[in-house]
């Protein structure tokens, strides 16, 4: 049974063969194969097709233009690519990694006296300046107090005046002997006892205007406020250990960020010259913003073998938030002398990465090349390209060597830069510049 079935498969591929080629296998065939041949899929094997003569069955194939592989001479036309210019540029070293938004400041509010609120003069998540009024504790006692106390150094003072004059006039008397020494004495320490005690009454004063003004809560830096813990009318305490409200600085604003060990002479190099960093936000609408590089930790983290740096955003309209998750890139050097091109330009090959470079005659050719680092969809070149050689960037597998290209769009000076690097680090696409073919 097993013979019989793969006799079948090969009558048919027999049969195949003999429908592709048009060709007379009758000959080459022994006369029980054609018969089952012809019997299995209706091809007279024997004569070819009909109207045809010899091998001239494979001429029909040839007419109706069939397509083999390409020819080394690009017989098949010219290839449709897009292309772009290389460029000298300056690539751009970056350290990325990922980041959290912290405020530069941020302050527990808490009360410095006892007290029962009497006005709240914000709301939550309002941005105060420093100095503003936010809270009014009930001063009605502490104020009475102040009263007292100068009240208490007005009755000292006139005193001190009256006792002043007695002293005077028994120094006088014991000088023409009509009074003792003891009783000048006497009048001396009294005066001295009245003048303490305005002291001591003009020290409790200040004590309660301090008070008085601690009754006062006012904002220490400028921020935005947080959730409101003590709501008017509720009696606050020195001790609490609850805030009544907490304040995070957001304008500027900080980005701590973790890179490996290995890279902190770069870091400190960068912080020496404040360099430039990329703030980006995910989500929905993705957007960055720029900053400097303000802080490098005087140790490494024995624990991740990290150094923790931060960047400092100006953040005039609060993109940014306290405890966003963010992704840093820091500019941290510059390196001149290379040549970038659109990444879709450069291909992997088994000698490494290669680009088609397109002569002046339309003709391409593959020229190795060393790619150095890819950045926002510019590939920088070390090696392999000079400025201002056409590269194709859409189309390589279309391409011989040798090959003619068709350049689709324009080719001139605009699209030269296509995929060429902004100072902010935006790529700066070009006509010519598509995607990978």
């Amino acid at each position: 049974m097993g013979k019989i079935k793969w006799f079948l498969v090969g009558v048919v591929a027999v049969g195949a063969a003999a429908y592709a080629f048009r060709a007379p296998l009758g000959p080459l065939l022994p006369a029980p194969v054609a018969a089952a041949l012809k019997s299995t899929t209706g091809i007279d094997v024997a004569d070819g097709p009909k109207g045809s003569k010899g091998n001239a069955g494979l001429e029909p194939a040839a007419k109706r233009g069939s397509v083999g592989p390409p020819s080394k001479k690009g017989g098949g036309g010219p290839a449709p690519v897009t292309a772009a210019f290389a460029k000298l540029s300056e690539m751009p070293v970056i350290l990325s990694a990922p980041g959290t938004v912290e405020p530069i400041a941020s302050v527990a509010l808490k009360s410095r006296v006892d007290g029962q609120v009497v006005e709240v003069g914000f709301k939550e998540g309002d941005l105060v300046q420093a100095g503003a009024v936010l809270y009014r504790l009930d001063d009605r006692l502490v104020r009475a107090q102040i009263k007292q106390a100068q009240a208490q150094i007005t009755r000292d003072q006139a005193s001190l005046k009256d006792a002043m004059s007695i002293a005077e006039r028994r120094e006088s008397l014991f000088q023409k002997k009509y009074a003792s020494e003891a009783a000048a004495e006497t009048a001396k320490q009294n005066v001295e006892v009245l003048k303490a005690s305005i002291a001591a009454g003009a020290a409790s004063l200040e004590m309660q205007r301090t008070q008085l003004d601690y009754l006062t809560i006012r904002a220490p830096i400028t921020g935005r406020t947080g959730s409101i813990h003590a709501k008017l009318g509720a009696f606050v305490r020195s001790a609490d250990a609850t805030p009544l409200v907490t304040i995070n600085q957001t304008k500027p604003i900080n980005v701590a960020f973790a890179l490996p060990q290995t890279t902190l002479r770069q870091l400190k190099d960068a912080l020496a010259s404040k360099a430039e960093a990329r703030i980006t936000v995910q989500g929905t609408k993705p957007f960055a913003v720029k900053g400097s590089l303000t802080f490098v930790d005087n140790q490494i983290d024995r624990t991740t073998g990290t150094v923790t740096g931060k960047v400092t955003v100006d953040n005039a309209d609060e993109e940014l938030w306290p405890g966003l998750a963010v992704s840093v890139d820091v500019t941290v050097e510059t390196r001149r002398g290379l040549v970038a091109v659109p990444a879709s330009a450069v291909m992997p090959a088994q000698q490494g990465m290669i680009v088609w470079v397109i002569g002046a005659d339309r003709k391409v050719a593959v020229r190795p090349v060393v790619q150095e680092q890819v950045i926002s969809q510019t590939a920088y070149l070390s090696k392999g390209l000079k400025d201002g050689e056409q590269v194709v960037t859409d189309g390589q597998l279309r391409l011989v060597p040798g090959g003619t290209v068709n350049i689709r769009g324009a080719t001139g000076a605009g699209n030269a830069a296509g995929g060429m690097e902004k100072k902010d680090g935006s790529q700066k696409s070009g006509a010519g510049s598509a995607g990978g073919g």
